[in-house]
């Protein structure tokens, strides 16, 4: 970020709020209440619910900030050119080298700037607070700046990660703590990481079910199968679909989510997708550790493996996307789970993974469509340490 053209940031975004401000409660309903007097500059980290929780945080706290946003943005031609000129976001490769993405935060903040950062990397697939790396506390005392804590609410039944249709209730977004350096100063990194977890942290349908509120909208349960990647009747993986009515497997599981967030059907018992979502984190956790011989559990055909360097993108190869016990295959390429370094999904479960040799890569349908990456991201952490030799860790992406 070229340091003389923060003012022309602030200017822009003082001109595009009054735009943005209707149509987003409008579109989702939400309100703006007051907030605490906030620092001339300031770390701010907030749940991750959506993809416009930067336009929430922002219109809320009307207070200009350089967000930490995903490395795809930078890829996608002239948008990629106003959003770089308008708001100068920072890169975050997802499933990549991060290490470049806090180096910048910690400029801007040095700078005088203030930084959103998503703390989390991942939106919730069922409305829970994702545990946060344990870098993020000492990076925030390393940066010597104010720290602000916000929670979003009501974010997942507006606009759950999965779907594709947004829902129209209430969304707010909420000032929760103001913490300045001199109060860092005094804890651990380990202190400093649990006290950003427990104000920001958020259970939507711990929420809801004590106080139900109605979020209507059309096309209520497509695309829950990018969050319930396992089938609880058949116990195979990745054999769910979804229609705008309902989801259901070809071994006669079927149900659908209304418009409080509630699933109904047959072939199971939950009634939430956090209920869900408990079951099929202790599903991936059993599965047998890998044996003599490789076994396979899920597959996507037609899927482009692209190469990703330099904020741009170049195919490398093209075939079936298989995912076993050993790692991840497209036609003669093979990905073991012990030679990569990270693995991520981002949006409604598109792959990124490095290796440790420092390549990146990105996997995409050749049709354009969606599919259900996030199961290769179940079968990487239950797999990976193993790989490494270690015990398989608890899964933190919910």
């Amino acid at each position: 970020m070229a340091a003389d053209r923060s003012k022309f940031h602030k200017r822009a975004f003082l001109f595009l709020a009054p735009f943005v401000g209707p149509w987003l409660r409008k579109r989702f309903a939400l309100t703006i209440s007051k907030f605490p007097e906030l620092p001339e500059h300031f770390l701010l980290i907030s749940n991750h619910v959506t993809n416009i929780d930067m336009l929430v945080i922002g219109l809320t706290l009307r207070h200009h900030m350089y967000f930490v946003a995903t490395e795809h943005i930078f890829r996608l031609g002239f948008a990629s050119k106003l959003l770089r000129f308008f708001l100068d976001p920072i890169p975050l490769a997802k499933g990549g080298n991060t290490s470049g993405a806090v180096l910048e935060i910690l400029r801007r903040l040095r700078a005088g700037h203030s930084v959103g950062l998503f703390a989390e990397g991942n939106c919730t697939w069922d409305g829970r607070a994702i545990p946060i790396p344990e870098a993020t506390g000492k990076m925030a005392l390393k940066s010597k700046a104010p720290l602000v804590t916000v929670r979003i609410v009501g974010g997942y039944f507006a606009h759950p990660r999965w779907a594709y249709t947004d829902r129209k209730g209430p969304l707010r977004c909420e000032v929760v703590g103001i913490h300045q350096p001199e109060e860092l100063a005094k804890m651990k990194p380990a202190e400093v990481n649990r006290l950003i977890q427990t104000e920001i942290g958020e259970d939507a349908y711990e929420r809801q079910l004590a106080d139900p509120i109605v979020y209507p909208g059309k096309s209520l349960s497509l695309g829950i199968q990018h969050a319930l990647n396992a089938c609880p009747k058949c116990g195979r993986i990745g054999t769910i679909t979804s229609t705008d009515d309902g989801f259901a497997c070809d071994c006669g599981l079927h149900g659908s989510f209304d418009e409080y967030g509630m699933l109904s059907g047959e072939g199971f018992d939950f009634k939430t997708v956090r209920d869900w979502e408990d079951w099929q984190r202790g599903f991936f956790a059993a599965l047998p550790a890998p044996g003599e011989t490789e076994t396979v559990y899920t597959s996507d055909e037609g899927l482009i493996l692209n190469t990703v360097a330099g904020h741009r993108m170049k195919q490398f190869a093209e075939g079936t996307l298989v995912g076993s016990d050993r790692g991840l295959k497209l036609g003669e390429l093979e990905f073991p789970f012990a030679d990569m370094a990270a693995l991520a999904v981002r949006l409604h479960g598109t792959v990124t993974f490095s290796m440790k040799d420092g390549s990146y890569y990105e996997l995409k349908k050749a049709d354009k469509t969606d599919y259900s990456g996030r199961k290769y991201k179940n079968l990487f952490d239950r797999f990976a340490h193993e790989a490494d030799g270690a015990a398989a860790p608890v899964q933190t992406e919910r």
